[in-house]
């Protein structure tokens, strides 16, 4: 059984509704917005700028196709920092520009790494280059059958 925790007060159906819609689309109109969730322009606009100043919605991103930048290989790596590099790590991975993301998780290996890269020999040189601090498991992105920003259960 999953358990389900209550629900932000904030975050009422129609603006479940307006997160939904802005995760499908974020350069939606506010009135094709208001279309969608039967609200005027002027409404939908005040509920995004409420759930803008409320912390609720932090911003919006840009989607790229990597590969069609020039960037056909995209890896997560797998990091297990070595006790006491952990600061030095963090200031390598802010200054390799291929880092598309890292997150900071549980585990034996507390760093998991998205790179983004022109060739293999690319990445063989940014793993080169945290040999010194860090052990590494590399996995190559084949594909992103699921992205989202929200969990589907969210609008429902």
């Amino acid at each position: 059984m999953i358990t389900t925790f209550p629900k932000a007060t904030m975050v009422d159906s129609i603006n479940r509704k307006i997160i939904s819609e802005l995760q499908k689309n974020a350069r939606i109109s506010y009135a094709e917005l208001g279309k969608k969730v039967h609200l005027s322009a002027p409404a939908v606009a005040e509920r995004i700028r409420k759930l803008e100043q409320a912390g609720v919605i932090t911003g919006y991103a840009l989607k790229v196709d990597l590969d069609k930048l020039g960037y056909p290989i995209v890896a997560l790596v797998q990091c297990k920092v070595y006790q006491t590099k952990e600061r030095a790590f963090k200031a390598l991975l802010l200054n390799c520009d291929e880092v598309i993301e890292c997150l900071n998780v549980t585990g034996e290996q507390a760093f998991l790494v998205k790179l983004a890269v022109e060739s293999m020999a690319q990445l063989d040189a940014i793993l080169e280059s945290f040999i010194d601090m860090s052990d590494t498991n590399t996995m190559m992105i084949l594909s992103t059958p699921v992205e989202r920003v929200v969990p589907a259960t969210f609008s429902s």
